[in-house]
């Protein structure tokens, strides 16, 4: 599975859950506006002096916008980690097909050096082992993918696993995601 059909699995599996947080800050933006309501007909109803009334007028609105952005950030808060949670929980679906050579492939990126101790996923020992016939592999089940690789003194150590990938390129995928899935969420909401 390539980072394509990964984000297309993301898509799939965070649209339900988009469209609960997507209600969830709409409901708290209708709570917003109908307080500001009721705070314009209290101002109204009091019959404040024109200027007085147009100050308390842009206080509530500043207040209201401030409040509305905060539920903004929140709920997109909320829903990145969710898709971060489902991103990494679907790193497996990357072992399926032709996993052998991207192990190669992430062997190939690393430096060249005498590496001493080799972490991979349990299922990746024999691979490992013909790649790096002179270090010492490890299990690491913590692995889905990929390798961290360790000089002899601990000194030097490169983390070439899917995780550590997914986390580098998170802040690149996140903001598609984001927008693809409130997209598609406000429309299933609007259908």
């Amino acid at each position: 599975m390539g980072c394509g059909e990964l984000i297309e699995s993301l898509r799939n599996e965070g649209e339900e859950k988009v469209v609960v947080i997507w209600r969830e800050a709409e409901e708290k933006a209708g709570k917003i506006r109908a307080e500001i309501l009721l705070r314009l007909e209290e101002i109204r109803m009091r019959s404040l002096p024109e200027q007085g009334g147009v100050d308390v007028l842009r206080r509530i609105f500043l207040e209201a916008g401030t409040k509305a952005r905060y539920v903004r950030l929140t709920s997109e808060d909320t829903l990145s980690q969710r898709l971060y949670h489902v991103a990494a929980a679907s790193l497996h679906l990357l072992r399926e097909r032709e996993y052998a050579a991207v192990f190669e492939k992430l062997v190939l990126q690393l430096p060249p050096a005498q590496w001493y101790r080799v972490r991979v996923n349990p299922a990746d020992q024999s691979i490992a082992a013909k790649f790096f016939p002179q270090a010492k592999i490890v299990a690491d089940s913590s692995i889905t993918g990929g390798l961290v690789v360790e000089d002899e003194g601990g000194d030097i150590s490169v983390i070439n696993s899917f995780e550590k990938r997914l986390e580098r390129a998170w802040p690149q995928m996140l903001p598609g995601l984001l927008k693809d899935l409130t997209r598609n969420a406000v429309q299933k909401d609007t259908a």
